[in-house]
């Protein structure tokens, strides 16, 4: 796993759930393809999606990551967090 691209953190607001935190993205290639490992901070979970070479979500069904787990603990252990191919 190479990581491609680390976005800068983006604000996240849930008005109706009062919730705020950031969006931390980061871009990685993993065996031919390309993911985006996205944390929410405010839902404390981190989450891997299909993605194009250039950073755009291909599908919202995530491909691995989970709940408790933060961007780097992913990106760390990528191959335990990862579910599978899209």
């Amino acid at each position: 796993m190479d990581i491609i691209v680390k976005d800068k953190d983006k604000d996240f607001e849930m008005e109706h759930e009062n919730l705020t935190g950031k969006i931390k993205r980061v871009l990685v290639h993993h065996e031919g393809n390309f993911y985006i490992v996205s944390e929410n901070t405010a839902l404390e979970e981190t989450l891997i999606f299909p993605a194009t070479p250039t950073g755009e979500v291909v599908s919202y069904n995530e491909v691995g990551g989970g709940k408790g787990l933060t961007v780097d603990e992913v990106l760390a252990d990528f191959e335990e967090c990862f579910y599978g191919y899209f």
